[in-house]
């Protein structure tokens, strides 16, 4: 079983971030988190095709970088290499809790251990759109109960008016509470820390973030 929670802020009333979750052919949940170029309607438009895209693409094919591959090739002949995005997905099996990550020039997977170590999984693919045929490499991870994963856009990085990143990505990894009782406890915990919503603070591009726990 897992716990999941989720935040979405986008910069003006739609935006270019996109997340999503299903069941995969072989009973697995695929988590995806997408950030395509841009703001407003146009990236909108472009993040409700990917989000189509992402769902033909768990039902047609039984890996994550299968299914990257099929979101590349679509996306490509739709835009060529006008538009990208990037993109990570996560694909879980319920059971075992062993977990498949494919990324695509997307920030990092961050995993909070129980143990209270933290691990990062970087995306080995460039965005999604820009190459015709691109390598889709997996990393395996194995999450146990209590471990709790993290796909964010750089939004959550963000800047302010001065232009100063507003939590450098290697600061991240050391604001996760590893012993939140909750993935909405943990993912709350973040989000005060890194977007808050007022005054100088407030956000330069959209924000995503998806955190799941693996409960046993």
């Amino acid at each position: 079983m897992a716990q999941d929670a989720t935040c979405y802020r986008p910069v003006i009333q739609v935006g270019g971030d996109i997340y999503g979750w299903l069941r995969m052919k072989d009973g697995r949940i695929l988590f995806w988190i997408a950030d395509g170029t841009g703001h407003g309607a146009a990236a909108a438009l472009l993040t409700t095709l990917a989000k189509l895209l992402f769902h033909h693409g768990s039902v047609e094919h039984d890996t994550p970088a299968s299914v990257m591959e099929a979101v590349n090739h679509d996306f490509r002949s739709t835009f060529g290499a006008r538009s990208f995005m990037t993109a990570m997905c996560v694909a879980v099996d319920p059971t075992s809790g062993r977990a498949s990550v494919v990324g695509a020039g997307h920030p990092p997977l961050l995993i909070a251990r129980r143990s209270r170590a933290t691990e990062t999984i970087a995306s080995l693919a460039p965005p999604l759109g820009l190459v015709e045929h691109p390598e889709f490499a997996e990393t395996i991870v194995d999450l146990k109960p209590g471990d709790t994963f993290l796909l964010y856009t750089d939004g959550l990085f963000g800047s302010r008016k001065s232009k100063q990143p507003r939590v450098a990505p290697q600061r991240l990894e050391k604001m996760l509470d590893h012993n939140a009782p909750s993935a909405d406890a943990l993912l709350g915990q973040i989000l005060s820390e890194a977007a808050p919503v007022k005054g100088e603070e407030a956000l330069s591009d959209d924000l995503a973030v998806v955190a799941v726990r693996r409960l046993a």
